[in-house]
């Protein structure tokens, strides 16, 4: 039975056990595991361009339940000491447009930095949370003696939602989800993964694809060698690792008339009753994000945290 996730009402186990309906709903379902990853492709006729320092990607709705791309790229690096940095570019931040070139994909800032004039000002239009920014940007040459890309990691947001680098010895997890699965077996980043389920793995596309091929959920044996801190001692042992499954939020419950409790996917949007006869009712409650509206005996009403006024306010 699926675990359920009540977080705006707590219900005890033997009222839930009363209710005739129940209606649960994963919150971000897990895709089919994803195909072998590709290598970068460096085209040979490529201009060198201009250097701005930044790593970004698709700006996804960041939800596997309700997957759609916003306008624009999201950041996700930014190079030390890079005219990026000096801008004041953030982790997060999102890049809208170059002059007068939309951005909606990595592909297209590549392109328009390959043709970029280094000698003027950019003012590219980025946004920060709720507000958008002209932001000065005085690029560099990019060296045109710049090494092919190496591989930092493969991504796996299925199972573990890490990211791994085939190392000396068996795989080196790089980079996790504060709330995945190896995170919270206590497999510390920098640790090297060198058996699963006694199998020894020696490559990251190999656990990646064996880590898919288990069920949502299933638990595997990891032996792994920790990396070394600074009293130079290691962790190195075997842990017993729940793969990620997505959670469950409950979405509706209830008995006609004598009591119900209805909820978005998003737990953005709740309500709550008890005994409601259309026309009459004992005690009815609904949440709309911030806003907070009750209803005693149909003709007493009452609404918090609506048209509140924020503290220190210009």
């Amino acid at each position: 039975m699926s675990k359920l996730s009540a977080r705006r009402f707590p219900i005890s186990a033997t009222g839930l056990a009363l209710l005739a309906g129940c209606t649960s709903t994963p919150v971000a379902s897990l895709p089919d595991p994803l195909p072998e990853t590709l290598d970068w492709a460096w085209p040979e006729s490529a201009n060198a361009g201009a250097f701005l320092g930044l790593e970004v990607r698709e700006n996804d709705s960041g939800s596997l339940e309700n997957l759609r791309l916003d306008p624009g790229v999201r950041v996700a690096r930014i190079a030390p000491g890079s005219p990026a940095a000096e801008a004041g570019f953030a982790i997060g931040d999102v890049l809208l447009e170059w002059g007068d070139v939309r951005i909606d994909d990595p592909e297209t800032l590549v392109a328009v930095l390959a043709d970029a004039d280094v000698a003027v000002v950019h003012e590219p239009l980025v946004r920060r949370g709720d507000s958008a920014f002209r932001v000065p940007v005085q690029l560099r040459a990019l060296s045109t003696t710049a090494g092919e890309p190496t591989l930092a990691w493969r991504s796996d947001p299925v199972r573990s939602r890490a990211g791994w680098l085939t190392g000396r010895g068996g795989v080196v997890l790089v980079t996790t989800d504060p709330d995945g699965p190896f995170e919270q077996a206590g497999i510390k980043v920098g640790s090297v993964v060198t058996e699963l389920d006694g199998e020894p793995v020696r490559s990251a596309r190999t656990l990646i694809r064996e880590l898919q091929a288990r069920e949502v959920g299933a638990k595997v044996v990891v032996r792994f060698q920790g990396p070394v801190d600074e009293e130079g001692d290691e962790d190195a042992g075997t842990a017993v690792v729940h793969l990620w499954s997505s959670p469950v939020r409950l979405t509706g419950a209830g008995v006609p008339i004598l009591i119900g409790y209805e909820a978005s996917v998003d737990g953005e949007t709740a309500s709550f009753y008890i005994v409601d006869l259309w026309i009459l009712s004992l005690f009815k409650y609904r949440r709309e994000g911030n806003e907070r509206h009750y209803r005693l005996l149909t003709f007493i009403t009452f609404s918090t945290g609506v048209g509140e006024l924020a503290e220190g306010g210009a």
